[in-house]
């Protein structure tokens, strides 16, 4: 039986490590995995290893319900996949509940939906600040990299450097330097 902490952030300003250090104060676990990588999709690398590698008896620890997914179905349908297989899924937010028991099976459900909820809310609120931006004149949309940091990403590519620590050094997201590459 091992316990596993799974840490996930969206943008290069957040930090996994943070959501480790919380959750590793709270629960004695075995190993910790952090990513970053959007909540949009549960197909995301390490956590699908993750999901993989989990066997009966074993215990998966998140901060909070999005950091699963952000999609109602995809949340039930981890869970339940989790639950079938004999492997406890507990919530921080939700006070460390394990999620596959009934009660916590019926709590998980509701607050897939407000995730999803505070999901779409979000959505809502930023396309009608783009709106009124744009009606105002001061929407320009992301603004272009420098030429000269391009010109240094490159050259640190060719020098033999790869693409995501160039990235990292450059501060600037992978998929962002590839679109200029």
């Amino acid at each position: 039986m091992t316990t596993y902490i799974y840490s996930r952030v969206s943008t290069e300003e957040q930090n996994a490590e943070q959501q480790v250090a919380y959750l590793s104060s709270r629960y004695a676990h075995d190993y910790a995995v952090e990513e970053k990588f959007t909540g949009k999709t549960t197909d995301r690398p390490k956590f699908q290893k993750l999901l993989k590698s989990l066997s009966e008896g074993d215990t998966l620890v998140v901060r909070e319900v999005s950091r699963i997914g952000r999609n109602t179905h995809e949340v039930l349908s981890v869970a339940e996949e989790l639950k079938g297989r004999g492997v406890h899924l507990k919530i921080d937010q939700l006070g460390g509940l394990d999620v596959t028991s009934a009660a916590g099976e019926m709590i998980l459900t509701v607050m897939a939906g407000l995730a999803k909820m505070e999901r779409e809310q979000l959505k809502e609120r930023q396309a009608i600040g783009i709106a009124r931006a744009k009606a105002e004149g001061k929407y320009t949309g992301r603004k272009a990299l420098d030429p000269a940091t391009i010109k240094t990403a490159k050259m640190l590519i060719e020098q033999g450097q790869d693409k995501k620590s160039v990235a990292k050094q450059l501060k600037i997201g992978l998929s962002t330097l590839y679109k200029y590459l």
